[in-house]
């Protein structure tokens, strides 16, 4: 026979069972429809995160000015003529840049941060110089080896910002960047420029996916040049 205490505790572990029990929800939706909401709205989810990856890894960029040519075409305002259009591997993937590595960068001190398309020369710790050679041009030589540089528009002249003989040590954390068109480019020669700190690199150039009007054919969109940059 059942004493009053075990009917007791039997009582409460119903009473307890019931509120554990849960009760069904008058919005869930069922059916066929159901489960096509819930798909849709596993599918956005993901979307999202693809998009939020995205705009963290990789950015589009577009191309202005003449610094970079040949390799790129930049957009110009005197004709309204549109540049390359690149996509970017952001920073927030990878911070560490190297010697050949075309970059996109934001200097506070030239022209309030506008970005800027050059090519990472030295990195730091390595020793920038510049020297005449016998066709009258400058040559540069990173840590005194002498640089083969098959991607400029024509040999260096020299500028105010640097000459004959110049030499500097990149400091660690930073780079020299020059632009392919030297004469006709504003990038750590020059003061305002100077030596670039990495924080101030958003990316590396990846893919040329649009390509710009070059002003030396016509203003002519060369599709061959769609793809990889360092082609």
């Amino acid at each position: 026979m059942e004493t009053n205490e075990s009917v007791e505790l039997d009582a409460k572990a119903v009473g307890t069972q019931k509120k554990n029990k849960k009760k069904d929800n008058p919005f869930e939706p069922k059916g066929f429809a159901g489960s096509i909401y819930v798909m849709l709205h596993d599918m956005v989810a993901i979307l999202a995160v693809i998009v939020i990856v995205l705009l963290l890894a990789a950015r589009l960029v577009g191309v202005s000015g003449s610094s970079m040519y040949p390799t790129l075409v930049g957009a110009r305002e005197s004709d309204e003529a549109k540049g390359d259009y690149l996509i970017l591997r952001s920073n927030f993937i990878s911070a560490e840049f190297a010697q050949g590595d075309i970059v996109v960068a934001s200097v506070p001190s030239f022209q309030d941060g506008k970005p800027i398309v050059k090519r990472v020369v030295a990195v730091g710790g390595q020793t920038v110089s510049f020297r005449m050679g016998d066709d009258s041009f400058l040559h540069v030589y990173v840590d005194g080896v002498l640089q083969s540089e098959a991607y400029i528009n024509e040999p260096m002249e020299v500028r105010s910002g640097a000459g004959d003989g110049f030499t500097a040590t990149v400091p660690a954390g930073c780079y020299f960047l020059m632009g392919d068109n030297r004469n006709n480019s504003t990038d750590s020669r020059y003061a305002d420029v100077g030596m670039v700190d990495g924080r101030y690199i958003l990316g590396k150039a990846l893919w040329l996916v649009f390509p710009g009007q070059d002003a030396r054919k016509e203003n002519a969109r060369d599709w061959s040049r769609l793809g990889n940059v360092y082609d």
